[in-house]
Parts: C-alpha cells; structure tokens; sequence
C-alpha cells in the first residue's frame, strides 16, 4: 500500500472513531459537508411554454442598468503516420485552427480575428484592422483560403488551389474530416473571454456560418453545404464526425435603448419587452439559403431562481445556442440553447462545461459550471459553484480539466489586501446525475492543508494537469513551481515546489517524470526550461534555453506562451522528440538607428527522455522568416518525416531537419 492510500485508510478510519465519539487529527483532511439536497431538475431548467422564454428574455433586459456598461470589454499533438497536427487541450477533441494539415496538404485560412483579444464591432474591425487580408480587400482583390501540396522528401510546398470567400465575414478556423474541408467563419471579431464576453449588446446582429467543401478534387474544392447562423461565434470542437458550435445571440429589438437614463427611455423600453413574441426572440437558420427556426423554446433552458446555486439575479437576454453538426449527413443533428450569463467554454472528451464567474453575491466571487453531455443529444447534466474567478481562453484553458469523471479547476479571487492581491484555489467536483449537481469535493487550500498556492503578490501563469498531478506556476519576482498530488481526489496536498527565475506560460507534460516549460527569463526573452518532476516533493531544473539571447535583441516573445496551436511537439519512441517554437523578436539597428521584428521558428530535440535524469534540451537549428509591416503576427509549424513547415501569416517556409540552414520561402 502507497503512502497516499495509507493516509486514505487512516483518514477513513478516524472519520469512523469521531462518529463514535473518537478523537481527531490535524493532519487528516476532513471531507467537505454535504449540502442540503439539492432540486432533482438542476440549476438550469427545461422551459415548458413559449411564454416562460419570452419571459426570461423580458427580465433580463430590464434588468440591464448603467453599471453593465462599465464591464471592460489533456494535450497533445496528434502523431500520425510522421506528422504533427494542431495542438489540443484533449487527445480526441480536436479545435478549430485558421491552419490545418491532412499529411498531403496544408490549409491556410485568412483569419483576421485570431491575432486580437477582444470583441470589436464589425465597423470597427473594418476601419482599424491591419492584416494580409484587409490589405488584399482594398486592393479589390478577393480573400482566400490557400491549398498547399506538400512534398516532405525535399522539404518543400506548393499552392496547388484556393478558395474565395465571398462574403464579408472572417474566417474563425477550420477542420479535416477525410476529404471535407470545414470552415467557420463570424461576422465579428472574435478573441479573448472574459468581461466583454457577458456583454448583451455586444452579441445583437452577428452571424456565424459553417460551410463545408468537398476537397478530395483539390485542384477544384467544390462548396456542398452552408450553414448561416444568427448570433455570434464563441468556439467549437470536433469529435469524430460531429463538430459542435458555441454562439451567443441576443435579439434584436428596434427602439430598444441599452443602459437608459431617463424615465422616457425606460417607458418606452417598457413598452417594446411588452410587444416581445417568441419569434422575435428565438434565432434563425439557413441551410443552402433555406431558412427556418433554429431551436425550439421546449430545447432552451432558463435558471431555477428557487435553487440553491441561483444568483441573486435570474433572468438574461442573451442565449447560448450548442449546435451538433453532423458531418456525415451533412446536417444539424441537435441544436440546444439556455438563457445564462457565460464567459468561458471547456470541452473534454465526455462534456462540455460552460462557465461564467457570478459577482452578485455580496463580498464572493465564485464561478458557475453547467455541464452539458458531450454528443448528439447535447443533455444537460448538471451545475456546480466553486469560489474565485475563472477566466478560460488560449493558455488559460489548461485550468479547467476533467479526469476519471472528476473536474477539477484552479480559479484566482482578487483581495482588496495590498499585501496579497492574489489568492489561487484548486477545486474539484463530481457529477451526481440523479440531482443534476456538480458536487464539491475537496477545495486546496483548506482548514486542514492551509498553504496557500503561490507567495503573496503572485499572480498564476502556467497550469497543467496530467492524470494524477497538477502543475502550476505562479509569478512575482521569481517563478515557483508547485506539484500537487491528486491522487486522493478527497485530499488534494501539494507535494512539492521549486524557486526559479523567470516563468513558464505554456506547460506540456512530456511523459510522467518530465515537464517542459515555455515561458520569459528576467531580461524579457523567450526562455524554455525542462523539469525532473520524477519525484513529486523534489521537482528540479535540468537546464534553460534562452532564445534569442544576442545584444541586438532588446526583447522576444513567443506566440506560443499565450496560444497552444503555436506550439508544436511529436513524440517519437525511438528517436528524440522533436518540437517547435516561434519567436518574434525586437531587434535595434544600430547602423540604421531603427527597430524592426524578426519572427523564426525555433528547431529542438528532447533527448534521453526515457532517463529523467540525463534529459536535454538541443537547439537544431532557426527557420528565419520575414515580416511585412502588414503582417498579423500569427505562427503555425508542422513536422512530417525530416520537412519542417512554418506558417507566418499566410506564407509558408520550410527546411529538412537534417540540413536547416537550407530554407525555401516564402512560398
């Protein structure tokens, strides 16, 4: 018996001598209480009538005031036949990219949206976006999607077809499903979650369309079907032939005036939410310019006011529509909508989890979890509530993971403690299916395991689960690595920690006794750091690489430290891994008495990583694009066989493995 179960045995045992009267422990950690038991029907409820939605839209707007204004606006890389493909936060969920590969061609998107972070108006993004192609729109030219064949033998690509788009929305990502090409496109600019997120105006009049092409003619992809959605996209996933779509619609209202400051305005506010009808409500669809009603009331969900979760405030204009869309039938298998606040959305392979961080409740800040079924069906399982704020997009998705049916989440409340601004908290929870909850299982800190998760002043950077462990990062001055041990669902303890300068944004689990770490040393340069992890109470450093570390070089950073998809890896059994990282780097002309940006792509092998304790970082070599100043700075590599493939902006360079220092490009 292991050291973690004996304490198990031990915890249990004790629990049963306190029922009969026994002593106690300090050191035993106590489960939580359990709640009075909650509604069988859940946080969220179906809606019976036509007017219970309507209702529910009603409430929400009216309950808009001026202070809503003020809101500021487990992965891997799939391995297959000797390429590497999009880097995702679950084995099986794959995510829309603006680039993605099928191991003969590379598929290039003109995304405007993925370089950004915030939701902007159309207008907005129209008059004050710079990319490769708003460049192209105003030179009358068409934007399209770039088809490369590959040539991985000689390290080279080639465009072999393109496809126009015709219309004024920008493409968010795209999928591969055998010989269909899927895109999906917004009509806003789409970016980070957060506060903007839950905005209501910011949600009125946007579409989103899904088209999907038939490619397996590459030299004439031909259009079979397209999807045009009211409400705006928030992000997708794919799992075997059915990708899912996050939207958010909030109806339109003519007249209606948002945050009204006067009596008139809010009388004739008054007025038009009387006039409201469900079919002024509920969004539409056209499929191939065939338009009908997308979801039904019946298949919305609106709040339980009567739960014990609810928050003080019920009632919301906006919805939240998942979609399933069937890629072998080519249609909407289910769509399903509920009327909530939402700023964050994480997909396992079994769920997908909609959050939202509630501020209603005086003096908390806790953060809402609706889980909905992961298929077809698109079932709503069941809610929970954990203390503290969690924020979900690019990097910051890895704080969220579900893992033998428990999900655990680290979540950030902001004190008013000068001395302390941050506290960090792990919680972890565990569906019960007959009420429709997510239970609270065990938080750390706690009153028996008080340490707290970072020194004070620390903010959380790097999070990353793997299986049993949890890794963190937090960041002040220096950059301590935390290990927390999991394997008690019950009793979460950290189990060790290690000081060192610099941080880690980007953490990814080579196997279970190393970490690698992508991140910034204390000079502001790219730095990129392997772990011994081996030991859970011993963690150590096994080396740094400094990326970039010329006097020319006043500062660098990586894509990759904010977004996933950046970074690439490919685990390989006999050989050493391989990896790639981009870098943007600033440099000064002393000559020219200028700035400029160079972005590269980083070559390394991971070498001896059966032996976690000879385990190496090796630089192969650099790939050095250029930059127009016109450029979004956007990098996607891949990896097949010895070809390296780097994607900056819409342009590709490439080189063998075996001889770097040859490049072809751009191309």
């Amino acid at each position: 018996m292991d050291k973690r179960s004996k304490i198990l045995s031990t915890s249990t045992l004790l629990l049963l001598l306190v029922a009969c009267g026994g002593g106690g422990s300090d050191d035993v950690a106590i489960p939580l209480p359990v709640p009075d038991s909650p509604s069988a029907e859940g946080l969220l409820v179906p809606v019976e009538t036509d007017e219970q939605l309507v209702d529910a839209v009603r409430l929400g707007f009216s309950q808009l005031d001026e202070d809503d204004q003020k809101a500021v606006a487990e992965a891997v890389t799939v391995d297959s036949s000797g390429f590497t493909a999009t880097y995702n936060l679950e084995a099986g969920v794959d995510e829309h990219d603006y680039v993605k590969y099928d191991g003969e061609h590379i598929f290039i998107a003109p995304s405007r949206s993925m370089g950004c972070c915030f939701i902007l108006e159309d207008q907005t993004v129209a008059e004050n976006a710079v990319s490769t192609e708003d460049a192209a729109l105003a030179d009358g030219e068409t934007r399209t999607i770039r088809i490369l064949a590959t040539s991985p033998e000689e390290g080279s690509a080639a465009e072999v077809s393109t496809i126009e788009l015709e219309d004024e929305l920008s493409v968010e990502g795209l999928y591969i499903d055998e010989d269909q090409l899927v895109t999906i496109s917004s009509s806003g600019w789409w970016g980070a979650y957060g506060d903007s997120f839950s905005g209501v105006s910011l949600w009125e009049g946007q579409n989103t369309a899904l088209n999907i092409y038939d490619v397996s003619q590459i030299s004439e992809p031909d259009a079979v079907l397209r999807i045009g959605l009211e409400g705006g996209f928030v992000s997708s996933r794919k799992k075997d032939d059915t990708v899912y779509l996050v939207t958010r619609h909030t109806p339109y209202i003519e007249g209606f005036t948002y945050y009204p400051t006067n009596d008139e305005e809010r009388a004739q506010n008054d007025v038009l939410l009387d006039a409201l009808t469900v079919d002024d409500i509920l969004p539409r669809v056209s499929i191939d310019g065939i338009d009908s009603q997308l979801v039904q009331s019946q298949e919305c969900y609106v709040a339980n006011a009567e739960h014990q979760l609810a928050s003080s405030e019920t009632g919301y204009p906006t919805m939240t529509l998942l979609i399933a869309i069937d890629l072998d039938s080519r249609s909407i298998a289910k769509s399903s909508c509920f009327l909530e606040p939402t700023d964050g959305i994480y997909v396992s392979e079994n769920a997908i989890y909609l959050s939202y961080v509630d501020y209603s409740t005086e003096d908390v800040t806790r953060t809402l979890v609706h889980r909905y079924k992961l298929d077809s069906e698109l079932i709503y399982e069941g809610s929970g509530t954990a203390n503290g704020a969690l924020y979900l997009s690019g990097n910051s998705d890895f704080r969220i993971n579900e893992h033998n049916g428990y999900l655990r989440l680290v979540t950030t409340d902001f004190t008013d403690d000068s001395n302390d601004w941050f506290d960090h908290k792990l919680s972890i929870f565990e569906l019960d299916s007959a009420n429709k909850t997510l239970n609270l299982v065990s938080t750390l800190p706690n009153d028996n395991r008080t340490q707290e998760i970072g020194k004070p002043n620390e903010n959380l950077f790097g999070v990353r689960f793997m299986g049993d462990k949890l890794f963190l990062v937090t960041f002040e001055q220096v950059d301590p690595l935390y290990v927390i041990d999991l394997s008690i669902p019950e009793d979460p303890v950290i189990a060790g920690e290690l000081t060192i300068p610099g941080f880690s944004d980007l953490l990814h689990p080579v196997n279970e006794e190393l970490l690698l770490g992508l991140g910034q040393n204390g000079n502001g340069l790219v730095k990129l750091e392997l772990f011994n992890v081996a030991d859970m109470s011993s963690p150590y450093s096994l080396g740094t690489s400094v990326l970039g570390e010329f006097e020319w070089v006043q500062w660098s950073y990586s894509e990759a430290q904010y977004n996933r998809h950046a970074f690439t890896y490919q685990a390989n059994d006999q050989n050493p891994d391989r990896f790639l990282v981009p870098v943007t780097m600033g440099l000064f002309s002393e000559e020219l008495g200028e700035y400029s940006e160079s972005p590269r792509l980083y070559l390394f092998e991971l070498k001896d990583k059966d032996d976690s304790t000879l385990a190496s970082i090796s630089e192969i070599g650099q790939i050095r694009a250029e930059k127009d100043w016109w450029q979004v700075d956007l990098h996607r590599s891949i990896i097949h066989d010895d070809a390296v493939y780097f994607i900056n902006g819409t342009s590709v360079w490439s080189t063998l493995w075996t001889n770097p220092l040859e490049q072809i490009g751009p191309q």
